[in-house]
């Protein structure tokens, strides 16, 4: 019988729309985790019994284990959306409510994530006092609207690290939910403005590596150099740029497939917004990747601009 050194509680929520990055995320999550035994706390929505029966025998197969939650969904979707979000955004905030007292921590983690490294350094993370611990959103940096006017005083809600007991004690969710009824009109990125808007000065920072955004990857870099900064990574986020979007410019794409394959799931859209007008698109963005990726291109190019001016 195989032995774990440690127990690992993850949150995850998700709908229907969802299926195929939640299983990118758990392959990449079992595949680098082999010596924690892993929780799984779920929310999923929209799902037929035959799929979350096929989740469960997967997360059973990698030695894990999984339980679903049921919310109202009702009461989700009365809050505040903005561009293509549903309401299983606010799911999130339902799990310190849900979970047995036994769960001390739970680490929540957004669908549009990979995890690449072993979880237990920063699972283990003393939270002191803070109820949960997050990553600075350096693509945000400000929301005057919430109170927040310095930048690293907002958060991303992609990753978080919830102490459940100071969460509860606090009332961290019923204040969001409130925050959410009573300013619609100051959110723009759903459940991550309220959570910021009600624990201002009352987060734990957590390093970048821990939720390593779009926006925090380096631009006009080559396949090379982000090859050689994988290794500071250890949860990916596609924010922004999703890998299942055609014209994503995130070049650690690539890896979303290959943790995809790994999971059980053989039937997917590879682009769920494939269409043939973005063709050109694509011909010029994988264009000027390759120029990225070729230094003996990109000094000729360099050389023959600066002859012409």
């Amino acid at each position: 019988m195989k032995t774990f050194v440690d127990s690992i509680h993850l949150a995850i929520a998700f709908d229907q729309n969802y299926l195929t990055p939640f299983y990118a995320l758990i392959a990449s999550v079992f595949e680098n985790n082999k010596g924690n035994r892993i929780v799984i706390h779920c929310i999923a929505t929209g799902l037929q019994e035959e799929q979350l029966d096929q989740i469960k025998q997967y997360v059973d197969n990698k030695k894990g284990e999984i339980c679903f939650y049921t919310i109202d969904e009702q009461a989700a979707s009365k809050f505040v959306l903005v561009s293509k979000w549903t309401s299983a955004v606010y799911y999130r905030l339902y799990f310190p409510l849900l979970v047995s007292a036994e769960v001390k921590k739970l680490l929540y983690l957004d669908t549009d994530i990979l995890v690449l490294q072993d979880l237990t350094k920063l699972f283990k993370t003393d939270l002191e006092q803070y109820p949960v611990a997050a990553v600075y959103d350096n693509y945000v940096k400000l929301a005057p609207q919430l109170g927040i006017h310095k930048e690293g005083g907002y958060f991303n809600s992609g990753v978080l690290l919830m102490n459940i007991e100071q969460w509860k004690k606090q009332q961290i969710s019923e204040k969001a939910f409130q925050f959410l009824m009573d300013h619609p009109e100051k959110i723009n990125f759903v459940d991550q403005d309220a959570l910021n808007a009600v624990l201002i000065n009352n987060w734990k920072p957590l390093d970048s590596r821990y939720n390593t955004m779009y926006s925090s990857i380096p631009e006009n870099s080559s396949r090379k150099q982000l090859s050689l900064l994988t290794h500071k990574i250890a949860v990916l986020h596609f924010t922004l740029q999703r890998p299942w979007q055609l014209l994503c410019r995130n070049r650690y794409r690539h890896l979303y497939f290959f943790y995809l394959k790994k999971s059980p799931l053989k039937r997917y859209k590879k682009y769920t917004d494939f269409q043939w007008k973005k063709i050109p698109g694509l011909v010029q963005l994988r264009l000027l990747e390759w120029y990225y990726d070729s230094p003996f291109i990109s000094k000729i190019w360099r050389k023959v601009k600066t002859n012409l001016n």
